[in-house]
């Protein structure tokens, strides 16, 4: 495996463990970052001793979304020359997946964090955790995210989420129907539901995998979504929104 800058990654009983170790930004992806965890999440895939994905993060939070600053500056984000560039978005590189995969979060998870955490078949938190999607705060909104939510919500439910911006905690999470589940001090059900994966069939498993994406394959325009936040972060209005967040006062939207 090649080196990797921004995640961590290691097997173990046929679990393929992903950490997101790139505490110091809040394990916000940049460019650099997403490549790495397509590049890791293939290698997983092809290997047919891999049969359960999980997904964690060092430090207080899970994800703190997209690097904005790496995504428009392409000078600050440290690239991985040895690991092959992905035009992709995280939704899209984990719906290629044919294995079931885990997400626990036991830090905060914002903003774009929601592309991982959505995207895993299973998403348990810690009590203690809030979720939050403040992207409409500084002149964004959370197009992609949005396209998950569906899959677990209303439609009017999932755009009051976004329209918003509040935070929630597990509780409310759990209510929603985001969360498989809050986790106790022992982890309990996680632990069970590995030793339930890990003995059923999973040819049979990533049969139903690839049956799904093709079922619901033409729901799923990634390419437009990811062109809306691209022409969203052009307007007068994002600028002003990143603008009054550096300053920490009030935004002037213009609507422009």
């Amino acid at each position: 495996m090649e080196k990797l800058n921004f995640i961590k990654v290691h097997v173990e009983q046929h679990v393929f463990n992903l950490t997101l170790a790139r505490s110091d930004k809040r394990n916000a992806f940049s460019p650099t970052m997403v490549n790495e965890i397509a590049y890791a999440l293939n290698l997983a895939n092809s290997n047919p001793d891999i049969r359960l994905v999980q997904i964690e993060a060092e430090g207080p939070v899970f994800c703190a979304g997209m690097d904005l600053k790496a995504f428009e500056d392409p000078t600050v984000d440290i690239g991985n020359p040895a690991i092959p560039k992905v035009e992709k978005s995280l939704a899209e590189i984990f719906a290629c997946l044919d294995k079931p995969s885990i997400c626990v979060v036991r830090g905060d998870v914002i903003a774009g964090g929601f592309l991982i955490a959505l995207s895993c078949t299973y998403l348990f938190a810690l009590p203690h955790v809030r979720f939050s999607l403040p992207e409409v705060k500084i002149g964004l909104f959370p197009f992609q995210v949005l396209a998950l939510l569906m899959e677990y919500m209303p439609e009017r439910k999932a755009m009051d989420l976004c329209i918003r911006g509040d935070s929630f905690s597990a509780g409310d999470a759990l209510d929603k129907g985001i969360l498989s589940g809050i986790l106790d001090v022992e982890e309990t059900a996680l632990v069970e539901l590995r030793e339930t994966i890990l003995k059923n069939a999973p040819l049979a498993i990533s049969r139903g995998f690839v049956a799904l994406r093709r079922l619901k394959e033409q729901d799923y325009k990634y390419n437009f979504l990811l062109e809306s936040l691209a022409d969203l972060r052009k307007t007068n209005d994002f600028k002003e929104g990143m603008d009054a967040m550096r300053n920490k006062r009030k935004a002037n939207w213009k609507n422009s």
